[in-house]
């Protein structure tokens, strides 16, 4: 990778980890005592670190006309990660690499660099965590992976109310058409469009969306159909899709989830997903995939959020990815 110095580029900072100690000993630590901060525009290697990234942008909502405020999603989820208690392996690191803001309503800008940011930790063995941000947070994130790998098919699971397939404006994206732009970029390219929708609602998105999604043979779970009686079948789905790609993303938007368990998003959903038992045996399925390569967490706004119910939420997403795939991990895809 080239050189990483951009001027919306912002070093983490030793403020943002701070919280309750309980102790030295490994088994009472929290997150804040053990994250190591790094610079991106140093040479550094990941091996065996799971390294977070903050997407501090909104402006695709914005052009979305949706509630602005995502940008400060990462600072957010930090806040409630930093005192998680460390229920990952020794061998594993965490890392903070600071976050990427927008110059103006500069998107795309923003978006390349969060790019060269997922490259430069997934060519070095890093597995990328990426707080959002809007869900613009998509397109940057999957040019990334592309750059990032050493070849290979990539398959996408967004756990979502809306398939975000919608065409872009005067050729401009939003937080709404991060799909339909990876859709294009896979035609142009003579590449398969892999793509798993789980948790889609129809109150969510047109019938011309749907059918969009149909004719691209986009993989469909609706919200309804996330209940203890299709559970297996899900779980099969899921399987049977990473199956067919060589890396999974991962990206997960807040407003998949019923609004009494994630009011603080830029589109609300009063009937989503609830994050019960069975929801957390499906996103088990999906954290244990082999090939998991990077996830994203989009659409936390905090300037609706109810007693930070939505980044706790958020949170515990993240602490069970580090606690059931590194508890005894020896490295990030062994």
């Amino acid at each position: 990778m080239g050189l990483f110095d951009y001027k919306n580029y912002q070093v983490a900072k030793r403020e943002n980890w701070c919280g309750r100690m309980d102790g030295l000993e490994r088994e009472e630590m929290r997150w804040h005592q053990v994250v190591q901060l790094v610079d991106l525009r140093k040479d550094t290697f990941f091996t065996n670190a799971v390294v977070i990234v903050g997407f501090c942008c909104d402006i695709g909502v914005q052009r979305n006309l949706g509630r602005i405020g995502a940008k400060d999603g990462p600072s957010s989820l930090r806040k409630i990660v930093a005192n998680l208690p460390v229920y990952f392996s020794n061998n594993i690191v965490v890392m903070d690499a600071g976050d990427i803001g927008c110059n103006g309503d500069d998107l795309e800008q923003a978006q390349f660099v969060l790019s060269e940011a997922v490259a430069k930790i997934i060519s070095g063995g890093g597995f990328p965590i990426v707080l959002g941000g809007g869900h613009e947070v998509t397109y940057g994130h999957y040019l990334g992976i592309k750059k990032g790998i050493s070849g290979g098919s990539i398959g996408i699971i967004n756990i979502d109310a809306h398939l975000d397939i919608r065409t872009t404006v005067q050729g401009l994206g939003n937080s709404g058409t991060g799909f339909y732009q990876i859709a294009q970029d896979s035609q142009m390219e003579g590449d398969d469009f892999q793509y798993l929708a789980i948790g889609i609602q129809d109150i969510s998105n047109t019938r011309a969306l749907i059918n969009y999604a149909l004719s691209k043979d986009v993989n469909i779970i609706y919200a309804d159909e996330v209940r203890a009686d299709y559970l297996e079948r899900i779980k099969i789905i899921i399987t049977a899709f990473a199956q067919q790609v060589d890396h999974i993303y991962l990206t997960v938007d807040m407003d998949a989830f019923a609004a009494p368990y994630a009011p603080g998003v830029s589109a609300l959903a009063y009937n989503g997903i609830i994050p019960d038992h069975v929801f957390f045996a499906i996103y088990s399925t999906i954290i244990h995939l082999p090939n998991l390569r990077t996830v994203d967490i989009a659409e936390l706004n905090p300037s609706y959020d109810i007693d930070n119910r939505t980044a706790r939420l958020g949170s515990s997403l993240i602490f069970a990815l580090l606690k059931e795939r590194f508890f005894n991990s020896h490295d990030l895809y062994g």
